[in-house]
């Protein structure tokens, strides 16, 4: 998925911009995310995604921990 393309549809958030919230803004939740962006506040389809990307997250700070 192209990081400009929409995260959620609803409001047109991007995933890049999700992926902001994470990283720069510490959102561990899909709650967290939903308040600094608004995506996931309309259907909630794509809170889905937003937890997919939180774990990804997670997973890569834990990678370099143990390295």
């Amino acid at each position: 998925m192209s990081e400009s393309k929409p995260l959620c549809h609803c409001l047109g958030v991007s995933r890049e911009t999700v992926e902001h919230a994470i990283s720069i803004f510490s959102a561990e939740t899909v709650e967290q995310v939903a308040r600094l962006t608004e995506a996931g506040t309309g259907c909630m389809c794509c809170r889905c995604k937003i937890k997919d990307l939180i774990e990804e997250r997670r997973a890569a700070a834990r990678q370099l921990e143990i390295a």
